[in-house]
């Protein structure tokens, strides 16, 4: 749908445009733009986020510190969220390792005494969250060329950059979007909000949240669970 029919479809769900009215530009104007921080703040909840995007970095011998965004050392967008951090041993091309890594909260990486370490392979890596780039700085740091780096992070929601260009989302989420974005223009446009328009715009987050949502892998303790006799295995963090 491109952001022209959204926004229509958006402002007649509003009661500001009555059916066959074309939109003045000035108000499409306003409405692109609620539009866009409207996606924007939705890409800042995990639940909204409808996948992860992974992406392969090269390291640089000795180099600890790598900014994170457009321009910078790993030049993509700056994401609202790193889910892991991996790295990709490559010494056997055939058969190359990636492992995740730890990421060390403030707290952790201000706890490491001795942060000019050199290593084959980083241990874990520390994200600043810095903005307009994150810095990670990974330890020890990575001396082995043949060692790369892999970053899941949420995939940002795509923008309306433009009045005229198709832009396409998985299922239920123009339903959300066309809804939540009525709700914001009639507020603007000091509109009552219709119940039926409210809810609809509930109801499509809730369907989008629940399309979603990952399993929660649960782990117990064998002498909680009866699952007695086994072993702790430290390499893989499982009881056998």
């Amino acid at each position: 749908m491109t952001g022209q029919d959204l926004i229509a479809a958006a402002m007649r769900s509003a009661g500001t445009l009555a059916s066959g009215e074309t939109p003045p530009s000035a108000e499409v104007n306003d409405a692109q733009l609620m539009l866009n921080q409207m996606l924007e703040a939705w890409g800042t909840e995990n639940l909204n986020i409808f996948t992860l995007t992974r992406n392969t970095f090269n390291f640089v011998a000795s180099q600890q510190a790598y900014t994170l965004g457009t321009g910078g050392n790993f030049n993509i967008a700056r994401p609202a969220n790193i889910e892991y951090v991996s790295y990709l041993y490559n010494a056997n091309p055939a058969q190359p390792l990636e492992n995740r890594i730890k990421m060390y909260s403030d707290q952790e990486w201000a706890d490491i005494p001795i942060k000019d370490v050199p290593n084959v392979l980083p241990e874990g890596v520390y994200d600043d969250g810095g903005f307009p780039f994150r810095t990670l700085n990974y330890w020890p740091i990575p001396n082995d060329s043949s060692v790369q780096t892999i970053i899941g992070s949420w995939t940002p929601l795509t923008q309306f950059t433009d009045l005229v260009t198709d832009n396409t989302f998985p299922p239920g989420y123009i339903d959300a979007i066309k809804y939540n974005l009525a709700l914001r223009i009639a507020a603007d446009f000091n509109r009552p909000i219709n119940p039926a328009i409210a809810l609809f715009a509930k109801e499509g987050i809730a369907r989008i949240k629940g399309l979603n949502v990952q399993p929660v892998k649960v782990k117990m303790d064998p002498i909680v669970s009866g699952g007695a006799g086994g072993h702790y295995d430290w390499r893989t963090d499982e009881y056998r």
